[in-house]
């Protein structure tokens, strides 16, 4: 029985990722058969790269993925509510990966200043801003 049975080396293989998806976020469209898709890049690699949509297309779909003025063919891997896995047809060049992530900006933005320990006082509750009602 296979239940129990060792997995063959192929489906190993391809549970594998190719090569190392990097963070980027850019305007992107895939062009299917059946209509365009317009979302955002969320990762990136020659391999392949995240696409975010409302309204992924099914798995096992093929289409042209757009961004920037970049264009690569490739097939839908796996997809969800609002997203999908795309796998190119062919692996993209590293400077064009490279060049994405540059043009996507820094990936961590500061959200403020860091608190100081300091003057945090121990030992009392912290006020949450309860609202009291009047009558």
């Amino acid at each position: 029985m296979a239940l129990f049975g060792r997995r063959t080396a192929v489906a190993q293989q391809s549970e594998r990722r190719l090569a190392k998806r990097r963070t980027v976020d850019c305007a992107a469209r895939l062009k299917l058969l059946g209509g365009e898709r317009e979302g955002r890049l969320s990762d990136l690699s020659e391999a392949g790269a995240r696409f975010d949509t409302p309204d992924p297309p099914a798995k096992d779909m093929s289409g042209l993925l757009v961004w920037h003025d970049h264009a690569f063919f490739g097939k839908v891997v796996w997809a969800k509510d609002d997203s999908c896995g795309i796998v190119f047809e062919r692996p993209i060049p590293h400077g064009i990966v490279e060049q994405t992530i540059a043009a996507a900006g820094p990936a961590h933005v500061p959200l403020g200043p860091v608190a100081r320990f300091g003057q945090i006082p121990l030992g009392q509750k912290r006020g949450r801003g309860h609202l009291a009602i009047v009558e």
